[in-house]
């Protein structure tokens, strides 16, 4: 038992879950693609949107198969997406680093709940990537997510004791009330679209699998983070020059910011926590 539990420190350990995060990513991969098209995410297999030809098992190694393949399709040639290989890349980086920090660092805890731990991080970590991404393709965040994360998020959160049941319900209602308060302030006040319901329910989840104490660090790092990438973008793609769009009303996803907020408190969020004395409340 001993030896088991020295090996789950190993990096050998680590690279196999890296693996297992990468397999998962090519999953996220068929979720972003599918879901916001109604589309199941089981049948049919992986197949080109070009041609129609079944993916073969061989060319369905996930990065691998983008790189021998060069990016195409083997029948027609057609261009894959980049985001395949940067999503499955994106799970394969979480995974290590999840069980480094939930199994590896944490000797001295029951092998069962380090597994739970890292099981429960890493599935919240990916619905964090399917919705960022499907945010960032269609300014949309399908309910048919979001709802049902909350409540199996809720749940499976008193397996794992991260945050009490009290925090946790707390966090999905402020989540909640704090974007409907801001979209409803630009609607009647304003006159305008601000933030969409979509966020309100992201925030939620997040306040429901990680407590409310890490609502106030992830709105704040999804806000810096989203005005440290978006304005530059929006400025270097020039799209409200060509169709007279003010900067104030082009549309940017602000999922994908709650979504690094959310993976920022993660892996720091204790210590953040400690440095403003929220650990404490």
């Amino acid at each position: 038992m001993a030896e088991s539990a020295a090996w789950l420190s190993s990096p050998f350990a680590a690279a196999a879950a890296a693996v297992f995060g990468a397999i998962w990513g090519s999953f996220f991969n068929v979720c972003i693609e599918r879901i916001p098209a109604g589309q199941s995410v089981v049948r049919p297999g992986s197949r080109c949107a070009g041609c129609g030809a079944p993916v073969r098992p061989i060319d369905n190694v996930p990065v691998l198969s983008y790189l021998w393949l060069r990016g195409r399709c083997r029948a027609c040639r057609a261009p894959f997406s980049a985001r395949h290989p940067l999503v499955e890349t994106l799970g394969a980086l979480l995974a290590a680093a999840l069980w480094w920090q939930c199994v590896a660092l944490e000797p001295r805890v029951a092998v069962a709940i380090r597994l739970a731990r890292f099981t429960y991080d890493f599935a919240f970590s990916g619905v964090l990537v399917v919705l960022a991404f499907i945010d960032l393709e269609t300014l949309l965040l399908p309910d048919v997510i979001t709802l049902p994360a909350i409540a199996v998020f809720f749940a499976a959160g008193f397996g794992v004791h991260e945050a009490s049941w009290g925090s946790r319900l707390v966090g999905g209602a402020a989540g909640y009330l704090f974007v409907r308060l801001i979209a409803d302030f630009y609607y009647y006040v304003l006159k305008r679209e601000g933030l969409g319901l979509g966020d309100g329910k992201l925030l939620a989840l997040i306040g429901v699998a990680l407590g409310w104490k890490a609502l106030p660090v992830v709105v704040f790092a999804g806000s810096i983070l989203g005005s440290l990438i978006s304005i530059p973008v929006v400025l270097l793609t020039r799209r409200r020059r060509a169709s007279g769009e003010a900067l104030r009303d082009a549309q940017v996803p602000f999922g994908p910011f709650l979504a690094l907020g959310a993976l920022v408190y993660l892996f720091a969020g204790r210590s953040v926590l400690a440095l403003t004395g929220l650990i404490w409340l």
